[in-house]
């Protein structure tokens, strides 16, 4: 017998049933008995039953107006602009606009479903639109595009998407559906210029298709955590933008190798932040680096190619690459960077973890400004996340002793870059030392106990730093209404620590294992001995505590400066110094530090002719982009045939007021030339 359809959409006949699901049904993704008075699903629920039916067909100018509304997926919209029909078996129900202003912030509304309080857009709203739209096109005589559509209908309610992390640190949030229309309309791809395919991670949802961070700029910047932090990095790291290769590459799987073990060898003894394990186990399944399989995450992207450009630039610093294999270090680092902003919108660990590679890498532009961003952001992601707390009892029941280490870990980690971006500028920590309940890295295996104590000393002489700059050189320490007996105190006891920190590492040092290669300075005592002068230097140099430190300081201080420097030209012959911003701004405060004991008259100036004509050499060596670096040679050059002179007169008085003078302009152009490249070291402003 046949049936006929009335205008609800409903079945009459004998059989009784409904055309479609009811909206409960449809709304919970159940099977309906399409009862046409109560469905059984309904009924023993005991709720209403309604059934909406089928929604009018739209013809295809409707179904064109619709895609600027915002109202159709990506593939519909894809398939309509390419004249395809679309396939009724697959077709999904479109994606509901919903006022999220009436239904509260923390609603999230999946595609495809619908309640009883959402609307569709129907044909006929569409049509009244369209109306107006047109009775406007008469007014103003010319004619409406879709640009000024999209520019219309920018404050219409969009579809909201839900946002999944892969460790559940952030919460669901609100996708910003009009970037996803206008990156629809480009037809972008995902995938790499070399062949790497990205997999669209379930967090960026929004995003697929674009791994390019340039491409996801906007007119304005969304308030979101992740769009903030994207754009703030972009506007101070200018790395990772092009690459210096040509495409494809023919690089042997051992040079990929090497470049890795450099980063484990080298910069992981400093930022524990990777499972080391489980990382190289991963890596080792990798066949071919040019085609990562797929189901790779963007952050395990992301970090391979950051890690593998860290490690090449350690391999250039030991002179252990050819002049074509150092560009490789800028072509992974381009590659990596396609991955930064599907990784920014995760808001995870793995985010924090992936800004502190950035952060090292950026350690080799020529200024710390895009470091100290990446500091703030990765500090502020801690505190937010807790990880500066130890776990709660309940919490260390869930998880496993390796990944409760490893988080432990990673916090040290981001603590050490943070502090050492800090005091190597001269500026307040994010992150007090009161604020910290983390117990320290400890060995998991005895093949890592020698790592870790190179771990544990590093945090170490971070922490002494973040608190000499607290006690010595911070507005608090000016604000103390000390004597000068209670000054002095304050200092003895900083040296005291220091000095017995510089006793325990020496020991801890000469009793480890040397190493054989010429990669690393961890096991050197080289090393540690300029750093524990650069400590001593920021201890007595000219602060808010004492501006005007006494004669007997000074003494020290020169000779701090004078040793500091002998044991900085040390690394730097032996090809254990890195030549990036923090070795520059470190030279260059001992550099302000000897101009003002040179003026004080507190440093032999026979004996510093030697320490300046090295420091010389070590600035000149930095390379033709390092600018500021160049200038500051040539001040220090000036400055040496003027101690040539007066060593020549045997320290006659008129030489001497020559000196004089010459140091104090040199000091000022010296200055000058700190103040125009925004390097900020300049805390003998008021003094010299």
């Amino acid at each position: 017998m046949g049936t006929e359809t009335d205008g609800g959409g409903e079945i009459s006949g004998p059989n009784k049933k409904a055309s479609h699901s009811c909206s409960r049904c449809r709304r919970l993704k159940k099977k309906c008995s399409k009862d046409l008075s109560t469905c059984t699903n309904c009924a023993k629920a005991n709720e209403p039953c309604d059934y909406p039916g089928r929604a009018p067909r739209r013809k295809r100018k409707e179904i064109e107006e619709a895609m600027l509304l915002g109202e159709l997926s990506n593939d519909r919209t894809k398939r309509v602009k390419s004249g395809q029909q679309p396939n009724k078996s697959n077709t999904k129900p479109e994606i509901v606009a919903t006022d999220v202003s009436q239904r509260g912030g923390n609603d999230i509304i999946e595609p495809g479903l619908r309640t009883p309080q959402q609307s569709l857009v129907s044909a006929s709203s569409v049509a009244s639109f369209l109306n107006l739209l047109n009775t406007l096109n008469h007014t103003n005589g010319s004619t409406v595009n879709e640009s000024n559509m999209r520019e219309e209908n920018s404050n219409m309610p969009r579809p909201v998407q839900r946002v999944r992390s892969q460790h559940g640190v952030m919460p669901d949030k609100v996708s910003d559906s009009s970037k996803d229309e206008s990156r629809a309309g480009e037809g972008t791809t995902a995938g790499t210029g070399n062949g790497i395919k990205q997999e669209r991670s379930d967090a960026v949802a929004s995003h697929a298709g674009l791994t390019e961070h340039e491409r996801h700029r906007s007119e304005s910047t969304p308030i979101t955590a992740s769009a903030i932090q994207i754009e703030a990095v972009l506007s101070v790291f200018k790395g990772g933008r092009t690459t210096p290769m040509k495409m494809p590459l023919n690089i042997e799987r051992p040079l990929y190798d090497r470049f890795i073990a450099a980063f484990f060898k080298h910069n992981h003894k400093s930022y524990p932040l990777m499972n080391k394990i489980e990382f190289l186990n991963k890596v080792s399944t990798i066949r071919d680096f040019n085609k990562l399989p797929e189901e790779e995450s963007n952050a395990f992207v992301f970090q391979l190619h950051m890690i593998m450009a860290i490690g090449c630039t350690t391999l250039q610093r030991a002179g252990m690459l050819t002049s074509e294999e150092e560009g490789l270090s800028e072509h992974f680092a381009y590659l990596a960077m396609k991955n930064f902003c599907p990784v920014m919108h995760l808001q995870n660990l793995e985010t924090i973890k992936c800004l502190l590679l950035l952060g090292i890498y950026s350690f080799f532009e020529p200024k710390g400004v895009s470091s100290w961003t990446i500091s703030g952001l990765i500090m502020r992601l801690c505190i937010g996340f807790g990880l500066n707390r130890a776990l709660t009892p309940k919490k260390l029941k869930t998880m496993s002793v390796i990944d409760v280490e490893m988080r432990y870990r990673a916090f040290w980690a981001f603590y050490s870059f943070e502090r050492l971006v800090a005091t190597s500028l001269g500026r307040i920590s994010c992150l007090s030392d009161d604020d910290i309940s983390v117990p320290p890295p400890r060995a998991l295996f005895e093949e890592e106990k020698d790592d870790i104590e190179v771990t544990n000393m590093m945090i170490s002489l971070r922490r002494i730093g973040g608190r000499i700059y607290r006690k010595v050189h911070s507005v608090g320490a000016a604000r103390r209404k000390l004597n000068a007996e209670e000054k002095k105190n304050v200092i003895d006891k900083l040296r005291q620590e220091l000095d017995e920190l510089y006793k325990l590492e020496t020991f801890k040092i000469h009793s480890a294992k040397q190493e054989t290669n010429n990669i690393t300075f961890h096991h050197s005592d080289t090393w540690l001995s300029m750093r524990y002068y650069q400590l001593q230097i920021m201890i007595y140099r000219p602060s808010a505590l004492i501006p005007k430190p006494a004669m007997d300081s000074l003494t020290i201080l020169g000779d701090a400066c004078l040793k500091s420097l002998k044991y900085t030209y040390n690394l730097y012959q032996k090809k254990l110094l890195p030549l990036n911003w923090i070795t520059l701004f470190r030279v260059l405060t001992i550099c302000n530090t000897m101009l003002y004991c040179l003026c004080q008259w507190s440093i032999d100036i026979i004996e510093s002719k030697i320490e300046i004509h090295q420091c010389i050499e070590v600035l000149r060596h930095f390379g033709a982009k390092w600018v500021f670096a160049a200038k500051c040679a040539e001040i220090f050059s000036s400055i040496i045939n003027t101690i040539l002179d007066i060593s020549l007169s045997n320290g006659r008085v008129p030489n001497m007021d020559k000196l004089t003078r010459e140091l104090f302009g040199a000091s000022n152009e010296y200055q000058e030339i700190l103040d125009e490249n925004n390097v900020d070291i300049s805390w003998v402003d008021s003094i010299v």
